[in-house]
């Protein structure tokens, strides 16, 4: 067995740019893939791009008003048909989103 390059092509060392935070925010926004994101990304794999989203910009995501509005009424619609997290799974399918993104919204 070959041992790993130090260096592989899909990692990136050097510090996250607003750049790639803001185009991070803004494909995973039109629902696009993790795996599509880094291929946009030179240098960031998609579980970096996924865990950077998770940890550091999903906060920072703004909801407009029809989101809110779609998230509050599928929740009312489910919350007392299911368990708590199939529930979030029924709700972030129909939105198109991540469940811990449905359920750190409400």
């Amino acid at each position: 067995q070959e041992p790993l390059p130090e260096e592989s092509p899909a990692k990136k060392q050097s510090k996250w740019t607003p750049e790639e935070d803001n185009l991070t925010i803004e494909l995973r926004g039109q629902g696009m893939k993790w795996d599509d994101i880094a291929k946009r990304l030179p240098g960031r794999s998609s579980i970096s791009c996924r865990l950077r989203y998770q940890n550091y910009l999903e906060k920072r995501v703004v909801w407009d008003e029809e989101k809110k509005d779609k998230l509050t009424r599928l929740y009312a619609r489910y919350a007392r048909s299911y368990l708590i997290d199939q529930m979030w799974q029924k709700v972030a399918t129909e939105m198109g989103i991540p469940w811990h993104s449905a359920e750190s919204m409400h």
